[in-house]
Order: structure tokens, then sequence, then C-alpha cells
């Protein structure tokens, strides 16, 4: 099953009512939409120094890795108005990254009716690891002394016919050595980076239920502000960074359902946010002007940044 697959079997929620619906879809996609957010704030940079009027466009590609506790969310009673679980029954039920062979079974009290919630994707059994993998071109560019302006954008926006993705984000890159005394004496180079990235995100929810536009839609602000320090040997770069990630979810079900003879209209807006602090470490090679880099951050959901460069100073 296909990570889109998964996410577009969240209406089987709406057998519950409004409000239950929107807690069980929050607690399925939650560790995806956290990934995401957390991966956004990654491979904006891989040195501390700035162009002096130079650029660079790199590739990277950023796997966050899902911890395995986020395979599964707690089923707690007291959170919803009418709703029980009756299996699993160790109330351990699987988000979008658990196991693909449990359905969790739901009934209403109120009614006496039952209905089953998705099951995960395996993406563990089928690749070793869970994991939200983003790909994305970032563009550097020194505009004036020590100063880098960073954009980036997902160079895929079509994942099938049912989701599409959209994404772009700025991002700044200071060096402050010079604010010190003799601090362009240091022999490393010391730089403030804030970035801000944005994506969208729509997939199609037609096929479990009679209606018209249904779409499941969320979007994410990914916010960064990180020290950085690097050190030049020859052709080699390390570099490590300290910061805090600020990460702001919206998620919707839009459109026109007909659950039993009942037509709802737009029936889940939530809205979470997360936040943090990420410790990173990497490494550059570059050879003329082409670079190698790769990086690992620690935080939340830790992620390994690996990017292909072209660079001009």
């Amino acid at each position: 099953m296909h990570l889109a697959q998964g996410q577009g079997d969240i209406d089987e929620f709406l057998e519950a009512n409004l409000e239950d619906a929107g807690q069980l879809t929050v607690n399925y996609l939650e560790p995806l939409i956290k990934g995401v957010g957390y991966g956004l704030n990654n491979g904006w940079y891989n040195t501390a120094k700035p162009h002096s009027k130079g650029f660079d466009i790199t590739i990277t590609a950023t796997p966050v890795f899902i911890p395995d506790e986020d395979q599964f969310s707690t089923f707690v009673a007291t959170d919803y108005n009418d709703l029980e679980l009756i299996t699993p029954s160790d109330g351990k039920v699987p988000t979008v990254f658990g196991p693909e062979d449990i359905e969790p079974l739901y009934q209403i009290p109120s009614n006496g009716e039952t209905f089953t919630g998705p099951a995960g994707n395996s993406l563990e059994d089928e690749f070793g690891f869970n994991a939200v993998p983003m790909p994305m071109v970032t563009l550097g560019v020194g505009i004036i002394p020590n100063l880098d302006v960073k954009l980036r954008f997902l160079p895929i926006t079509d994942f099938g016919d049912d989701v599409d993705v959209k994404m772009w984000g700025v991002g700044l890159l200071h060096k402050i050595n010079q604010y010190f005394p003799q601090g362009d004496q240091l022999l490393v180079d010391i730089s403030i980076f804030g970035g801000y990235t944005h994506v969208s995100s729509e997939i199609s929810l037609e096929g479990n239920y009679p209606g018209s536009d249904q779409i499941g839609a969320y979007s994410v602000n990914a916010w960064t502000l990180e020290g950085v320090v690097s050190y030049d040997i020859k052709f080699i770069t390390l570099y490590g960074a300290l910061g805090y990630n600020q990460v702001n979810s919206d998620l919707d079900v839009l459109g026109n359902y007909q659950v039993d003879s009942e037509v709802i209209t737009d029936p889940i807006s939530e809205s979470f946010s997360y936040s943090g602090m990420k410790l990173t470490a990497g490494f550059r090679l570059k050879l003329a002007i082409v670079s190698l880099h790769a990086d690992y951050s620690l935080s939340d959901y830790n992620t390994l940044t690996v990017g292909l460069g072209l660079s001009v100073n």
C-alpha cells in the first residue's frame, strides 16, 4: 500500500460524529504531517560561509525517520464524545505508518453501529524503516558581503493522479564573524540562519461515499532559526548547527459526503503545532564547482540529508 492510499482512506472516519472524526484523523496523520514539517527545516546549508558574489544550486534528499512508537496512537475514550474502540483490545491504533494488517473496529454507543478505520502502510516492512522522504532544490545567492539569500522549491509536484504537492521557501544566511573582536581571524566561520518553508498538499478522497469535490488538504508552515559554524580543511568542510524548529499545520477534509442519509459538507478542520531544539552535524566535499554533502540532525524526529550541488564563489 502506498502512503497516498493511506491518506485517501481517512474519510472512513466520517462514520463517527464530526468532532470524533476530526480527532481520529489527527491521530492517524499526525506522524506524517509532523515528519513533513521537520523535514522542511533541513537541507538549507552545507557551510556557514556565504558566497562573496557567487551562487549555488543544490538537490537534496531528506528522509525524516519516524520513531517506532509513532506507528501507533493510543485510543483514549475520554478524548471522544460518542465512540468506543472494540479492537485491537490493547488500545494501540495504527497511524499512517503502522502495520497494514490491523484495521481498528469502532462502535458508536448512541446507536450501536460499528465501522472500521484505515490500517497503516507498513513502510517498515517494505523498506526496513519508516520515513517521510523530502526531496527539494535549494538556490543560494550572495547578494552583499556576508549575506546569502536562499530560495527553495519541490521539483516534483504530482505524485500520481490523486496527489498534488506544492512547496516553496526562503532563507537568509548571515555571517557574524565581523561583529566579534578580531572575528575575521577566527579559524571558523560563524553565521546565523533563518528559514521559512511552506508546503501544501491535496489528495482525492472520492470513492467511499457519494458526493462531490471530495478532497483531503493539509498545509505546513515550518520555521527554523539556527547558529551555524563551519571549518574548511582544503576541499572538505565540517559544519554543525544548533537551532530551534517551529512547525504549524492545518488539516482539512473538504467537499460533500453522503454518510447514510445525511450529507455533510467540509466535515473536518484541524490545526496543530510542534516546536523543539535541533542539533546538526555534517560535512561537505567540494571539488572545483561540484559539491557533495551529508548531515544528520537530532530533534523530535531525526533526519538525514544528502545533497549534490554546483557552487560558484
